[in-house]
């Protein structure tokens, strides 16, 4: 089917009739723009509606499809393959309609599950995720995230903030702020964990008791014993004058009190010390401190 010469032929056809196109459509039950996309060659009648198309314009189908009329003298039974040929090239039009309306639905669904799954693992901070770290017994759990906690929502801002789950549902909820998580190790009994943070002017170590309820920085602690011993072998007396001491943690003793930790800093001639000593934290005792050759 030219869809051009089919057009006008409709056209051609109404007028004679003198029919406007909005009455033609009315004819038909479908719109008026329908009918002026026909006689614009935009696109063909349907297959359906070939033959009540045909019976109201007064020609027969082949014609129709032809766009002219009288019928021209052909092969028996050209008229017959003009039919088919056009109903099926109809049938494979109406199979890509609905294909592409079905690949559209199908889109709109995934796209709609994505968001509607995007929104949820948001709210959920699932996202945001730096760490999980699950105690030796298995009952708690500390999530690290990279953006600050709003009650249940995760605004934009970046930020480190820790998830503690406890007993009974509970949770313990830190805001650390601007900073950059290392690590969390978790003593052997459970019941509580250290934490490595990295803020722009010190490398900060936290130390969360669970059955306390509580947190310290260890980085105070630490510095009452080092600065007591190391620090005055080098004429340090004065704390306001005492260099800045680097911390790193590196392991818990298998008793739950003890921590292995290393320790770094610069005298006053530029010197550096560095050296590492087992620090108790129920007692804040340092000991067995073994300073590591200088450079």
């Amino acid at each position: 089917m030219d869809n051009v010469k089919t057009g006008s032929f409709i056209k051609e056809l109404r007028k004679e009739k003198e029919m406007t196109q909005k009455q033609l459509a009315d004819l038909l039950h479908i719109t008026d723009r329908a009918v002026s996309k026909w006689e614009r060659g935009v696109c063909a009648p349907d297959i359906s509606l070939l033959e009540p198309l045909a019976e109201i314009l007064e020609v027969s189908i082949v014609e129709l499809i032809r766009g002219e009329r009288p019928e021209k003298p052909g092969e028996p039974g050209e008229s017959a393959r003009q039919i088919i040929d056009y109903s099926k090239s109809e049938v494979r039009r109406k199979v890509r309609d609905i294909r592409k309306k079905y690949l559209l639905m199908v889109g709109l669904f995934l796209a709609a599950v994505a968001l509607i799954g995007g929104v949820f693992l948001w709210r959920s901070g699932r996202l945001f995720v730096l760490d999980e770290v699950v105690s030796p017994n298995g009952e708690y759990c500390v999530t690290v995230y990279d953006k600050n906690l709003s009650n249940h929502f995760f605004p934009l801002k970046d930020s480190i903030s820790l998830i503690t789950e406890l007993e009974d549902g509970l949770q313990w909820r830190v805001i650390y702020g601007d900073c950059v998580y290392r690590g969390v190790w978790w003593a052997p009994d459970s019941r509580k964990y250290v934490l490595a943070l990295d803020y722009a002017d010190e490398n900060r170590l936290c130390l969360s008791w669970l059955d306390r309820n509580s947190e310290s920085n260890l980085n105070a602690y630490l510095s009452m014993g080092v600065e007591a011993t190391e620090l005055r072998k080098y004429g340090y007396s004065n704390p306001d004058g005492w260099p800045e001491i680097g911390y790193q943690f590196l392991q818990w003793g298998t008793d739950s009190t003890s921590m292995l930790i290393y320790y770094s800093f610069e005298d006053s001639v530029g010197k550096d010390h560095s050296g590492y000593f087992w620090y108790n934290c129920e007692t804040g005792a340092v000991e067995g401190i073994l300073e590591m050759d200088g450079r």
